[in-house]
């Protein structure tokens, strides 16, 4: 079992996310060409951390266990689906090394990938996030990275399950509240501290509840970005059981008997998919589904 290495490296000062759709009539074995050549060049980077996931359906081994995920709805809020065949994830603690990684992936991939999206951002480990919020307060260990992100055994042994949507933050409408509303809304200050007494909507205990807080049942690895005006959160998160997912985005959405989370009445998910992080030895010896969904 050899996990992609980027894994267990939290996103450093500068992250950015790339998600890519398969051109229509592209054989698919230029894809697991094209994969493999971005995962060779770019893994071995000095002080970039690379993390590359392809839609479920490619891979005859994970398609049978990847749930249906998006789109989500609540009564109040909706994850929607903008699935598309290859995220690839990079970060560093300087910019250059990933602008270099989000030019060399398109290069590589020209002809046979269309990029659909691309976001960079900064970082949210000892930093804070759109709402001006400390954020990353927990760092997970090595150890706690392999207990909850790597699927333990069989032929997925070694890969882990991403989950990518991308949040536009109203911080218009956020910052009309008072101080004390907003904290009241997350949950903690705005350092971080935790509150007591809080409403159950409050987003704090409602990722609790869900799994997603504290890291769980899933590693956060997302960031804050801003990209022509908008700015908001590209949340990643990695985990060994993708129904941990369907768990975690029900109980946000209050469709478990819980309230919606408080905060996606400022965050609004406009784009997400599932995706699967090969252990590293699939690059070399691997096979794709010659149908993707």
């Amino acid at each position: 079992m050899r996990p992609q290495e980027g894994l267990f490296h939290s996103p450093g000062t500068f992250s950015a996310v790339l998600v890519l759709r398969l051109i229509r009539d592209v054989a698919l074995s230029h894809l697991r060409e094209v994969v493999s050549s971005v995962h060779e060049e770019l893994t071995p980077a000095h002080g970039l951390h690379t993390v590359l996931g392809l839609e479920p359906a490619l891979l005859p081994e994970a398609a049978p266990a990847a749930p249906a995920l998006l789109p989500r709805e609540g009564p109040t809020a909706r994850f929607p689906s903008s699935q598309a065949h290859v995220l690839v994830q990079v970060s560093a603690e300087h910019r250059e090394p990933v602008l270099w990684a989000l030019r060399r992936t398109l290069a590589l991939s020209k002809g046979v990938l269309v990029l659909e999206e691309e976001v960079l951002g900064g970082r949210i480990g000892e930093g804070r996030d759109a709402f001006g919020f400390r954020d990353g307060l927990l760092r997970p260990t090595r150890e706690h990275v392999r207990r909850t992100a790597l699927v333990p055994s069989g032929s997925l042994a070694g890969a882990s399950w991403l989950l990518y949507l991308r949040f536009q933050q109203d911080l218009e409408r956020f910052g009309r509240l008072r101080p004390g509303a907003q904290e009241r809304v997350v949950g903690r200050t705005r350092e971080g501290e935790p509150l007591h007494d809080l409403p159950q909507e409050a987003h704090v205990l409602r990722a609790r509840a869900s799994g997603a807080g504290e890291n769980q049942l899933l590693i956060r690895r997302g960031f804050p970005f801003r990209h022509h005006g908008e700015e908001g959160l590209a949340f990643v998160a990695a985990a060994a059981d993708p129904g941990s997912y369907v768990r975690s985005l029900d109980a946000l959405l209050g469709t478990q008997g819980g309230p919606p989370d408080a905060l996606l009445r400022y965050a609004l998910a406009v784009g997400g998919g599932l995706y699967l992080a090969p252990a590293r030895d699939w690059f070399q010896h691997t096979s794709l589904q010659e149908n993707p969904a």
